[in-house]
């Protein structure tokens, strides 16, 4: 996986992730939506075939940064991957 941080404000941060499935971003941007302190989160997929993805996330900065918001989504994405490798395991 190959991440660069594209812009980077207080309000707003755009990612870019290349040669990693776009679910990923799926999963973190639905997360970041149901936050109440996140505008707007989205994925665009630039083409499948050259695997770049572009997470975006706005924020009211009163409220949260939005790297502090993404930090927290991601925080959540781990939790629930976690749960998820410990019910597999009860099977």
């Amino acid at each position: 996986m190959e991440l660069k941080i594209v812009t980077l404000r207080d309000d707003f941060i755009e990612i870019e992730v290349e040669n990693e499935d776009p679910s990923i971003l799926d999963s973190l941007a639905e997360i970041l939506q149901k936050m109440d302190e996140v505008e707007y989160a989205g994925v665009v997929i630039e083409h499948p075939l050259t695997m770049k993805s572009i997470l975006r996330v706005k924020t009211d900065k009163q409220k949260i940064l939005a790297k502090d918001a993404l930090t927290k989504a991601l925080n959540e994405l781990s939790k629930i991957a976690e749960e998820f490798v410990e019910k597999t395991k009860e099977l």
